[in-house]
């Protein structure tokens, strides 16, 4: 891992969170701010996505965050007020938060 810069790890689970913007219908997950955080590392091979192995592994990268997203909304009804991303990432729930009451750090 290099200052500065995403960790392999972070990178491919952004690209994998992008590719299911594109490839997957219907979307588990809606983030329009994956693909242009990317912007030009993403990239994909559309013959290896349609593999079983890649369409599991980039519906998995959506479910855990739709998952964690679901839940917290349900959370604020309850009187959270704060969210803590740890180890985030690449992570793009702070840009997309519709959520006005909630801080996110």
């Amino acid at each position: 891992m290099e200052t500065g810069r995403a960790s392999r790890t972070a990178l491919r689970v952004a690209q994998r969170r992008a590719a299911h913007q594109v490839l997957d219908n219907p979307r588990v997950l809606n983030d329009p701010v994956a693909v242009p955080l990317l912007g030009s590392r993403f990239a994909f091979d559309p013959i290896r996505e349609k593999h079983p192995v890649s369409r599991s592994f980039r519906a998995f990268m959506a479910v855990r965050s739709r998952y964690a997203e679901d839940r917290l909304a349900a959370s604020l009804a309850r009187g959270v007020m704060q969210y803590v991303v740890l180890g985030a990432g690449l992570d793009t729930f702070a840009w997309r938060n519709p959520f006005e009451q909630l801080r996110v750090f």
